[in-house]
């Protein structure tokens, strides 16, 4: 038996994958071409998948029978080097492909293409034209991940300013089967991968993407992954965190054309796409629209954590604003709303924001059970006084009181278009 928690070991014998991946042999033949086989498309015919492609050590294409090796000796100039034939032919590599995938990452183009980097297991070998051989599957690891790693996010709590996130490197000492990401990075960049800054890529409901470094959770700066020189010597970090939503206790002050809360379009129930990728500048320490083409240096999305669909949450109960109107004598605002998904919790707190024109009202609402469909009313901080007739467009938009007792998370906005004669006498 060569096979030991879910890893092939030699000696190899035929029956070994096909009892690890769970496959029959076809006609009740055993060959490694039918394996490899499976891994064609569906559309010809496949079943894609049921090899780990993140496994280092699985069926590759190259242009030998004999068993593959780890340290292959090459000669050059008289100068020996070793090669791991398991990263591929030379051809392949010339194409970018590493360890039989095929990673398809955009340079210099719009950074948002990285939500589409895919890593295509494609230099499997294709019956009829490579070798099938039985040992590329010494060494293979049915759960091997690559050395590069972060979190899987499926939602953001908006009752928090900050959402955390973990990033972890692994190198060949501590995880011998998964692929390094290493060789793709060596392609483009002089630097390796501790020196590259964790970031974010955040695209919302209507199509606007934002990127961010991310925050050193432990030394609360902008960090590379690894940190020189430090009294302990290098340091490797892996907990970081980025802002989405205001915390009422920390000041900033962001370039131009950034922000310091995530400034696209989010509220709770929205979806958005997030990517988690490194970079090898200090880059958009804030928020920074990146929907342009734009260079941006030498980046590299962490494989398990592209294009993830994030839903926003809260603990807050959805309001919504059924209508907003105003007294024409005072120029009080009324606003109607209501509670779609049931009763809030008596004492939750909301904080309502309007303005438009001259116009700015702040008003801070608890719910004390009395109905599903409150008014409320709300006088203006500043309204018009010059006597005459004006069109005003007049925004209310309500949002949550975060843990910290500020603002939170966006619940709802409505604007309206509200025609206001100002007397010669003034407002009552």
């Amino acid at each position: 038996m060569a096979i030991n928690d879910n890893k092939i070991v030699a000696p190899v014998t035929i029956t070994d994958p096909y009892n690890l991946l769970g496959i029959y042999p076809a006609n009740g033949v055993f060959d490694v071409a039918d394996i490899v086989a499976l891994e064609r498309p569906s559309s010809q015919g496949g079943i894609p998948g049921r090899i780990n492609k993140w496994s280092r050590h699985k069926p590759v294409r190259y242009p030998q029978a004999a068993p593959l090796s780890d340290n292959y000796p090459q000669q050059s100039g008289g100068v020996t080097t070793y090669i791991d034939q398991w990263e591929g032919s030379g051809t392949d590599k010339n194409t970018g492909i590493r360890y039989g995938l095929q990673a398809t990452i955009p340079h210099g183009t719009s950074i948002v293409a990285i939500h589409d980097t895919t890593f295509d297991y494609v230099a499997y070998p294709h019956p009829g034209t490579d070798y099938c051989r039985l040992s590329d599957f010494d060494g293979y690891d049915h759960n091997a991940r690559p050395n590069l790693t972060g979190s899987q996010i499926t939602e953001i709590s908006a009752d928090y300013a900050y959402l955390n996130i973990i990033i972890n490197y692994y190198d060949s000492k501590i995880n011998p089967t998964g692929i390094p990401i290493d060789s793709w990075l060596a392609l483009a960049s002089d630097k390796s991968i501790g020196d590259y800054y964790p970031a974010v890529l955040v695209t919302d409901e209507n199509g606007s993407s934002f990127a961010r470094l991310l925050t050193n959770g432990e030394t609360n700066t902008i960090t590379t992954l690894r940190v020189k020189g430090t009294s302990m010597g290098d340091v490797w970090y892996s907990l970081f965190k980025v802002k989405f939503f205001n915390d009422q206790t920390s000041s900033s002050n962001p370039p131009a054309g950034q922000s310091d809360t995530f400034p696209g379009d989010i509220s709770i129930g929205s979806n958005l796409k997030i990517t988690l990728f490194v970079i090898d500048r200090k880059s958009f320490e804030y928020w920074a629209g990146v929907d342009k083409v734009i260079t941006l240096g030498d980046y590299f999305p962490i494989p398990t954590s592209i294009a993830m669909n994030v839903r926003v949450t809260s603990v807050h109960t959805a309001i919504k604003i059924s209508n907003l109107s105003i007294n024409l004598l005072t120029l009080d605002f009324i606003i109607s709303v209501n509670f779609p998904d049931g009763f809030p919790q008596i004492g939750e707190k909301y904080t309502f924001r309007i303005s438009g024109g001259e116009f700015f009202a702040a008003y801070d609402y608890e719910y004390n059970g009395d109905t599903m469909a409150p008014l409320i009313l709300v006088s203006p901080i500043t309204r018009p006084t010059t006597p005459g007739t004006r069109i005003y467009q007049i925004t209310c938009t309500v949002y949550g009181v975060n843990q910290s007792g500020g603002v939170g998370i966006k619940l709802d906005s409505i604007t309206k278009s509200m025609t206001i004669t100002i007397p010669e006498s003034g407002i009552l």
